[in-house]
Order: structure tokens, then sequence, then C-alpha cells
């Protein structure tokens, strides 16, 4: 059964094998928490933009433990088939190296604008959808996964009366 959690993806890194982050490092949170991450481990404090840098591999941290960096697309965002594509690749990539426990932050819709109310549901759609395609993944391929978010999305979503209903 999925794990919904509020915090840093890069301290969910640390008690999982497999990490998969989407974003962009710039002037934004993900820049703080990557560059405290990274700073005290020789083969990545060099790196300053990962999603650049390390695009397009996993790359093995520390002995057994892997991060898989998937860069924002159109406005900082994803559609749902770039979403699909990328968890796709990089839970077969897993299920082939055996590994049984991943963390994921998700990343948002291509859909924002400049309102608001609009954007937290598209939020809340968003995080519905994730949690539903985690579930399915989990059994396809036998992991565990945890949603991640610096907010409370996937703890208010897994939360919600919609996960309740039959």
């Amino acid at each position: 059964m999925i794990q919904t959690s509020q915090g840093d993806i890069f301290q969910a890194a640390r008690r999982v094998e497999l990490t998969i982050v989407f974003g962009y490092v710039g002037f934004n949170q993900m820049h703080l928490c990557w560059h405290h991450f990274a700073e005290d481990k020789p083969s990545l404090h060099q790196i300053i933009d990962p999603f650049t840098e390390l695009r397009g591999d996993a790359v093995e941290w520390s002995p057994g433990r892997w991060l898989w960096f998937v860069p924002a697309q159109e406005n900082h965002g994803m559609t749902d088939l770039q979403l699909t594509r990328a968890l796709d690749a990089a839970f077969a990539w897993a299920s082939a190296k055996r590994i049984k426990s991943v963390a994921t932050n998700g990343i948002a819709n291509t859909d924002h604008s400049g309102d608001t109310a609009a954007n937290r549901r598209s939020h809340e759609k968003r995080a519905a959808w994730l949690i539903d395609f985690a579930k399915a993944a989990e059994q396809k391929n036998a992991i565990n996964i945890e949603l991640v978010s610096l907010n409370d999305i996937f703890v208010r979503a897994s939360n919600s009366d919609r996960l309740n209903e039959p």
C-alpha cells in the first residue's frame, strides 16, 4: 500500500532504494533541498543542477541507493502522458534491478495559470492521479512506493473521501 508523506524528497532518499525526483533547480526550494543533500556526498557535491547534469539515468549515490532525475517540462510541469512515460521507465528499471522501495515527489500538471483556485484544483487532481498510478505500479512491479511533497497535497489526497469509495 502506498505511503504518503510531507517533507523533503531528499530526506526520503535516505530510507528507500530509488528516489525519482521531478522538478527543476532554480530560485526555488528544490535548489536548497538539493544543496543540503549533496553538500557532504563526494560523488554529488560538485553537481549544481542534477536535472541537467544527472538527467536520464539512475545514479547510485550510496551503496544500494539510487537517484533518478526527471526535469520539468512546459510550465514547470508535465502532462499525464509525459509523467506516465517517465514513471513507467523508472519503475521498469527498478523492477529489473529488484528494487523494492521507491519514493517520488511527482510533478504538477502543465495547466498552471494566475488563477489560484484553478491551480489548487489541478494540484488535487494530479495528486489523486499519482496515488492511483502508484497503487497500480506497486502491484505491477512488486514495489513499495512513497509519495512525498513539501506541502501536504499527498497526505490530504490520501485522506480524502474519494479514496474510500468502492
